[in-house]
Formats: C-alpha cells, structure tokens, sequence
C-alpha cells in the first residue's frame, strides 16, 4: 500500500524532525566541548583565538562537502557562524574564569 502524497509529505517531515533534533543535539554538545576547551586555554594560558584549526576545520568540511556533494561554500559558510559562536563562548569563558554556564 502506497501512501497518499499528504501522507508521505508527513512522513518525510517527520523524518526531517528527527535528523533536526539530532542536529541541535549535536550542535548543543560541540558547544559543551568547546567550553571544556576554552577551561583548558584558560588555565593553561593558550590564546582563545588559533587560526591553524580554524584553516583544518574548515578544509576538512569543504573536503567533506566534496565527497558528499554538498557545496563546499555552503559548509564554510555554516562553520563560519559556528567557529563564531564556538570563539564568543570561549572567549567569554576565559575572560569570567570559568563561570559561564555550560551549554548542556
């Protein structure tokens, strides 16, 4: 039995639901990370800012993007606002020592 095209519409919606609450999941916990990070630059005194893994980090998604068939300026743009928010928290991490609220 076949579904009806509403029915399917539905279905693949839902679908996209689940990857999405996959994806926030996944973006909450890379967040939680980073701030474990900024803890270690912090008391190890390592700059906030490290423009190498900023470079690996980004070839690597536009290599990913390339495998994958997904536009690499697409994947820089979206590690752009990523890599943004990732420095802000850090940032903010270090300069408070270490009080901020962790993501999670």
């Amino acid at each position: 039995m076949s579904l009806q095209p509403r029915d399917e519409l539905q279905a693949l919606r839902e679908q996209l639901d689940a990857v999405d609450a996959v994806l926030l999941d996944t973006v909450r916990e890379r967040l939680d990370i980073c701030l474990r990070i900024g803890e270690y630059k912090r008391v190890h005194d390592v700059p906030m800012m490290q423009p190498q893994r900023i470079a690996t980090v980004q070839d690597r998604a536009a290599r990913y993007g390339r495998r994958h068939g997904i536009d690499p300026a697409f994947l820089h743009r979206l590690y752009e606002v990523i890599i943004e928010e990732t420095c802000r928290l850090e940032d903010e991490w270090i300069a408070t020592g270490g009080t901020r609220r962790r993501a999670s």
